[in-house]
């Protein structure tokens, strides 16, 4: 099976965002180190996820992405918009 990946930068993403949804238990993500996270993209949006993971996936799904890759040291795209967020402590 092949799977595609779309790379985006953590700065994408809230801390509120990185701490409750990633780094917590409300999705499946995967740490990539302390850099970042892998994680697949849902079919669907889910419930009371938040605005920037959200483009963040529709984004992927538009682009027939499997996954997205969260990475700290990817430059942010200009479609998407960009945060103050630092990736937490304890990834």
């Amino acid at each position: 099976m092949i799977e595609t990946m779309l790379t985006l930068s953590t700065a994408h993403l809230r801390r509120s965002t990185c701490d409750a949804w990633l780094a917590g238990d409300t999705l499946v993500a995967f740490a990539k180190g302390d850099q970042g996270w892998f994680v697949p993209v849902p079919d669907a949006n889910v419930a009371d996820i938040p605005d920037d993971l959200a483009e963040c996936f529709a984004l992927a799904r538009a682009n027939r992405c499997d996954w997205v890759m969260f990475d700290g040291d990817t430059s942010p795209l200009s479609i998407l918009p960009v945060y103050d967020a630092a990736l937490p402590a304890d990834i």
